[in-house]
């Protein structure tokens, strides 16, 4: 009994196996129609560009132009609106992988399901990204990075599901700038801060630029995001808090993917002034 037709991405990919195959076996169609999505070009400037011959060239040129990805237009070759469409997700795709691979153990040795699927679908909007690790000399190198991505920074946006001992002078760092802080919290969270911190969550409230919210979720995930930097870390698969590494990335990609996963949880809590504090 075959039970893989209930899944719809199986029955898609049956649909589209053969043109899934079409540019996964060559990779000079491949690299057309990457550079194409880039911009217009001649034969000459592909031969320049590859080292391929004009022989090479011409046949996948003609096969591409058959499936209406890219037209001629006064000697130059462009993609189609169409083209434009598949070169761009070929591009996320080629871009994702590569990510993956580059940064394989980071992908690996953390528990990423945490991430929501509708953002993991986009998972590609962190390929412009590189991993930040500690040392055995330098044991603090990932969060003094992390600080120093702050620095001048005016809107701070966070999101933590573990209290950091650097907390007050964390605070302290942000109130001190006047950057425009938001945060949400896990509710262990906030108990820890209320616990430990309690004048200092008293002192948030006359700090016009300071606003906090806790979310009731079991987060997995941990980042901070900014209108220059995305810093984003994960937990290990023992259920530990990985301090050690963090991937960043100032890409504008990156940076509006970490904007719209803030947004998301910002959205599902609730401001601590509405909820009982213990």
């Amino acid at each position: 009994m075959q039970f893989y037709h209930m899944i719809p991405e199986i029955d898609a990919y049956n649909g589209i196996k053969e043109e899934l195959k079409f540019f996964t076996t060559s990779g000079v169609r491949v690299k057309l129609l990457v550079s194409l999505n880039k911009e217009r070009m001649m034969v000459d400037q592909m031969k320049t560009e590859f080292g391929y011959r004009t022989s090479t060239i011409l046949p996948v040129l003609a096969e591409l132009k058959s499936k209406e990805l890219i037209y001629k237009k006064g000697g130059y070759y462009d993609v189609t609106p169409f083209g434009r469409l598949v070169s761009t997700k070929l591009i996320d795709f080629i871009e994702t992988l590569h990510m993956f691979k580059t940064q394989e153990q980071f992908w690996k040795n953390h528990e990423t399901y945490g991430i929501p699927d509708l953002f993991f679908r986009n998972i590609g909007s962190l390929s412009r990204s590189r991993i930040i690790e500690d040392t055995p000399a330098d044991l603090f190198a990932t969060h003094r990075r992390f600080i120093k991505l702050l620095e001048g920074c005016e809107v701070i946006n966070g999101v933590s599901p573990f209290l950091h001992p650097d907390f007050p002078y964390i605070f302290k760092v942000f109130a001190e700038h006047e950057a425009v802080v938001h945060l949400v919290v896990t509710r262990p969270v906030l108990e820890l801060m209320c616990e430990r911190y309690a004048e200092l969550l008293q002192r948030s409230e006359s700090v016009p630029n300071f606003s906090m919210r806790v979310i009731e979720d079991d987060l997995k995930v941990a980042f901070t995001v900014t209108e220059n930097v995305l810093s984003l870390g994960f937990f290990r698969q023992d259920g530990t808090y990985d301090y050690s590494t963090d991937l960043i990335s100032e890409d504008a990609a990156a940076i509006e993917w970490g904007n719209a996963l803030f947004e998301y949880y910002w959205n599902r809590s609730t401001d601590i002034n509405a909820v009982p504090l213990p």
